[in-house]
């Protein structure tokens, strides 16, 4: 009785021996889900940059949840802030460190315009790495290289679309009050100058605590212009301006409209002391600006609306549609090229994406439109069998051959009462 106890025993031992290596082989054999690697380079110390990034992030969870690209390659987003006292500097810092550790890394995604010159000037160009951009406009950028790509039109166009609007309100005279050291600042300032011709009356650029504060605002308000251009971008530079100016009283400036750069349309606006900007002069708003805008009554800009509610309880803000066409733009151009070149060999296989960036944006006369209501599965049944042109939330994301894309413009103000101030759409310009 004791042998057969002891041999039930040994019997029992050896099953569970069996049964763990078994378990154990079979845990081994499991493969780790292959990916390629987008470097997102953001301004995360904003409100701006979780936003684009949960909206590139929409278009990112659609594709990888409907098979991601290829035969099941994942792609993954490995995301770093710009912020620093240079961008332009953090950004190319953030970048080097993203080449440094990520797996596949098939090319990088911007925003700013400083950020972005960093990065390409100092990380894509010499490292052959493809660059997209969802907001930089600096007319700097217009054909830098062909490893850079953006889904907004240059500077050059918000200032010919704000100095229309200017004219057709009967101004006369601005002033330019432009932040120190930010490239989308002082080049979109410049663009205005340029289409606003003689009219500018002055330009002044502002810093952070500047203790030529009073000056400056004075050399501002000399001639007393008619408007004020404020092109600024980061809010505690534009914050400041505008609690400066608002400590000068009513005199001098209750009949004064502002013109509001694209870089201005936020959240954070609106906690400014805007009250100075609220009302109408001469039977028009007493202030508007310009941004990039897409179609809110197309198919795709509802559907990305509508995910990135459910995903991430947000709302569309400033440059969400163009950072979501972003996604699907990569992931096509990778698509594409696992057709025609093996990911062992990264370098060849960059090159071949950033050739096709541009391809899939705007494709060929004949090939099939693409856009995300059709479902990512039927997107990549056609970039493995045709040529496509992508249409997307923010447009037709037509890049040319400078790796611009023109798209509509909406003319927007700042409304309400103090405590519930709101930016609102007055109309929207095509090119």
């Amino acid at each position: 009785m004791r042998t057969l106890s002891l041999t039930l025993v040994m019997i029992c031992l050896t099953a569970l021996v069996s049964f763990t290596a078994c378990k154990k082989d079979k845990q081994a054999q499991i493969e780790p889900v292959p990916t390629f690697t987008l470097g997102v380079i953001l301004p995360m110390d904003q409100d701006k940059g979780p936003q684009r990034e949960k909206a590139l992030r929409t278009a990112i969870d659609e594709i990888n949840e409907a098979g991601g690209v290829g035969p099941g390659y994942r792609i993954e987003l490995m995301v770093r802030s710009s912020e620093g006292a240079n961008r332009e500097t953090a950004a190319a810092e953030a970048a080097s460190t993203i080449v440094a550790s990520a797996e596949n890394l098939v090319g990088f995604i911007t925003s700013f315009s400083s950020s972005t010159k960093g990065v390409v000037e100092q990380v894509a160009i010499p490292g052959g790495y493809p660059v997209l951009s969802g907001s930089a406009t600096s007319g700097t950028l217009s054909g830098i290289s062909p490893y850079f790509s953006r889904l907004c039109p240059p500077d050059e166009f918000e200032a010919i679309v704000l100095t229309r609007q200017a004219t057709l309100y009967g101004l006369n005279t601005v002033a330019i009050a432009t932040e120190g050291g930010d490239l989308y600042s002082g080049n979109l300032a410049s663009a205005f100058q340029e289409a606003f011709e003689g009219g500018v009356s002055a330009t002044v650029q502002f810093l952070e605590n500047d203790p030529d504060y009073t000056a400056k605002l004075d050399q501002l308000l000399s001639g007393n212009p008619e408007a004020i251009f404020i092109s600024m971008l980061n809010p505690e530079i534009y914050t400041e301006f505008l609690t400066r100016l608002s400590g000068l009283g009513a005199d001098g400036i209750e009949n004064t409209t502002f013109i509001i750069s694209d870089g201005l349309f936020s959240s954070a606006l609106l906690l400014a002391p805007v009250d100075i900007m609220i009302g109408e002069v001469n039977g028009h708003p007493k202030n508007f600006g310009a941004m990039p805008s897409a179609d809110t009554a197309s198919g795709p800009y509802q559907c990305f609306q509508a995910e990135l509610m459910d995903r991430y309880h947000q709302e569309v803000y400033s440059y969400n549609a163009q950072f979501y066409d972003i996604g699907y733009l990569f992931a096509m151009a990778i698509e594409k090229t696992l057709a025609e070149t093996d990911p062992s060999d990264m370098s060849a296989f960059r090159e071949q994406v950033r050739d096709l960036i541009r391809d899939v944006s705007h494709g060929k006369p004949g090939d099939p439109p693409v856009m995300p209501t059709l479902g990512w599965k039927s997107m990549q049944f056609a970039c493995r069998n045709n040529g496509v042109d992508y249409v997307g939330a923010s447009g037709d994301c037509n890049i040319d051959s400078q790796g611009n894309a023109f798209t509509p413009y909406a003319l927007f103000k700042i409304g309400g009462e103090a405590g519930s101030y709101h930016l609102t759409i007055l109309s929207i310009v095509y090119p």
